[in-house]
Parts: C-alpha cells; structure tokens; sequence
C-alpha cells in the first residue's frame, strides 16, 4: 500500500557554498511583485528567485542556469530518503506565533485524502506549467493541514527542536526560520504512519497542486513517485493563522447611497479605524466594514432569518468573503477588478477617495475545514495563512 505521506532526498544549498541562507532564499513566486524581485536577485546570484520566475518568458534559460547550479554543487542532493522538520517563528498585530510541519511528499492520486479549497485560475497555471516541464522539479511546496492534533508531530518537534538545526535564517519579513533533516527511519516511518488515513486540506498551493497532478497524469512511468508532490504537512496548532482578505473596488454609489441600499439587512454604524478593527476581531452572525469618502462603516446583519430565506442550509453561511460576494455585492454596482489587501491601512490607501473597501473578517480554521471535507470549494482569496512558506528551503528534483 503506498503511503498518504513519505521522505525524500531533498535538494538544497550547499552550506560549503552558501554562508548565509537568509542571502539565497526567496517567497513563493506567487507574492513577488517586480520592486521585490529586482531586491531579491540584487542580494545574491545564487538568490532562488533566478530560477524561480521566468520575467522575460524564457524558461529554456532557466532551465539552463538550474542545471549549472547542480554541476557546479550550488544545488546539492540528500543521499537518504528524510523529512524536514520546519519551524517558523513571527509576529502579527503584536501577537508572537510559531508554527511547524514536515517538508515531504504528499500522494495526489489517492481519492478522498487531499482536499482542495479555493477555485484557481488559469494563468498562473500556465506560467508554472511551463516552469515544470523544463525543471522536472517541485521547486516550492504545498501547504496541507492534517484539520486535527497530531501527537507524532507534537513529540518530534519537542524532541528535535533541542538538537542543532540544519540551517537557520530570516526571511524576507524578518521571520525566523528553522530546519531539521529527519532521517530516522523509524521516526519517519511513526510521522508518515500517523496521517496514513487522515483527510488534508490545502491550506496553500493549489495552482502548484493542480500542476503538478496535470503533469503526472500526461507523464506517469517517466519518473519515479510522480504521483507524489512536495509538500508542507502541518497538524492543527495555534500558529496557523489565517489573515484576511479585504477587496478594494470602484463602486458608483457615494457613501450615502451605499448605506442606504444596505441598511435594509445591516444595522449600521459609522466607526474609527481602530473601532473597525476591534469590531472585525469579534465573531458573531455575518459582519463586515466598508472604507468611503473617508469614513468608516460597519455593518453588522440584523437577523439569522436573512441568510436563512437567501441561502438555505448552503455551506457557505459562516464565510464572509462568500457572503460579501453573494449578498452584499450584488446590491451595488461595482466596476472594473477587485484589488486585494490583508491589512485595513492598506486598503485605506488603496481605496483613496474614488474606490471602496470592502473589510472582511478572516475565515475561521474549522470552516476551512468544513467546507473543504464535504467537497466544496470557496471563493479566490478566501484564506491567508500567514507567513507564506519560502522558496529555496528545500527542493525535490524528479527522478528516474
């Protein structure tokens, strides 16, 4: 029977070659705007995001310089099948958090186990397929969450976390970052054993998983384990925080006229910013702010009744930002793409004197959950699990 989860021979930076890992490792490709990229390859020629992102379209090259890296040692292999034991300290809104997992391999074909639960869209999909083809590497992980405690995890992380590290180093954000190879055999073997028949729920990555599943699928017997992608595995814990995603949009109607359409289902009032974020802080029936001409509005439902008679019993009426989508945005008259933020200075901002925010409570971890398990999927930039995973870490190359 093959496993839910196994180790790997990783590829990473060789530390005869590379000092300081904070110099050489980069974010997800998906969150590098181009002021951040040109940064990131200034630091280093050996920085991940060289080989990370295509910015003129020529993946051939990429492919070229990647294989220069490996001859030239840059680029390293792990000679045992390991885990990766991977630490993240940060803070948030003042809080301090930590969160770990394993870096591994993560079976995609097995029915019922991995459960996505956002929709993706095409066009990073078609950047990362072509970015796969000419790799034959996983050059990032997923990020799947086990929706339940899990003791192994716990007893390893206590156990490993007093040896010394493989590396340490800062990210971009100033976030600590640690690592543990796990060779053990049987240490691996408990890890791998304990999720055997679990349901996991990408927290990130979907573009990435649904790629790598493609290629699979049109390249099966070329490569060993395709079946398999890289992938963080994480255990329901504290330190999986999930931000949430405000959407910033041109909207006709002034302030006045936005309430007045509104006031029908939401009592209403005019808040400060810091009363704002108070307010989205609170769990409770359907809530949400809103930023126009230069005032802040909450709104909170006035009754249960009115999901109830427009929704039903649908899955979806403990989400806000599907909420916002299907209740409230449908009564204003939007124009033009929504533009995305995770903090309410920056949708302020964002939304100047012409355009509104719309100010959203972050989507609770056990409604993640709920939702993914029935087969459902939610609205884009419905989560954000902060921080991202970097890029560079550790790598699986494909192989024969």
């Amino acid at each position: 029977m093959e496993q839910t989860i196994k180790p790997f021979c990783g590829t990473h930076y060789n530390p005869e070659k590379i000092d300081d890992m904070s110099e050489v490792i980069c974010p997800p490709y998906d969150v590098i705007d181009s002021k951040q990229l040109e940064s990131l390859r200034q630091k280093s020629a050996y920085n991940f995001s060289h080989i990370l992102l295509a910015t003129n379209g020529n993946y051939k090259e990429l492919g070229e310089k990647f294989q220069k890296w490996i001859d030239d040692k840059i680029l390293i292999d792990d000679n045992d099948p390991s885990l990766y034991l991977y630490e993240q300290k940060f803070q948030c809104q003042g809080n301090t958090y930590c969160r770990f997992g394993f870096l591994g391999l993560l079976r995609m074909d097995k029915e019922g186990t991995v459960h996505p639960h956002e929709h993706t869209l095409s066009k990073p999909k078609e950047d990362r397929k072509k970015m796969i083809n000419e790799m034959k590497t996983n050059l990032s992980p997923i990020f799947v969450v086990v929706p339940k405690p899990v003791e192994i995890f716990s007893q390893t992380y206590q156990d490993y976390s007093k040896k010394k590290p493989t590396y340490t180093f800062k990210d971009i954000d100033g976030n600590d970052n640690v690592m543990w190879r796990i060779d053990d055999k049987l240490v691996v073997e408990k890890i791998c054993g304990a999720v055997q028949e679990s349901k996991l729920v990408i927290a990130d990555g979907h573009h990435r998983f649904e790629i790598s599943y493609d290629y699979y699928q049109k390249n099966k017997g070329e490569f060993k384990d395709l079946n398999y992608v890289l992938a963080f595995i994480a255990s329901a814990q504290d330190g999986l925080l999930i931000l949430p995603t405000h959407r910033i949009i041109e909207v006709k109607e002034n302030a006045a006229e936005l309430t007045a359409k509104l006031e029908e289902y939401f009592v209403i009032s005019k808040v400060s910013q810091g009363q704002m974020t108070d307010n989205l802080n609170k769990k409770g029936m359907f809530a949400f702010g809103i930023y126009r001409d230069g005032q802040f509005y909450f709104m909170e439902l006035k009754s249960k009744e009115i999901l109830d008679k427009m929704l039903g019993d649908s899955v979806y009426k403990n989400l806000d930002s599907y909420l916002l989508h299907h209740v409230v945005l449908p009564l204003v008259t939007t124009v033009g793409d929504i533009t995305y933020t995770h903090t309410i200075d920056e949708a302020r901002m964002l939304a100047g004197s012409g355009k509104c925010a719309f100010l959203v409570r972050a989507a609770a971890l056990e409604d993640v959950f709920q939702i993914a398990n029935q087969g459902y999927r939610m609205p884009q930039k419905s989560t954000y699990f902060y921080p991202k995973l970097v890029s560079g870490a550790v790598i699986r190359r494909f192989r024969k």
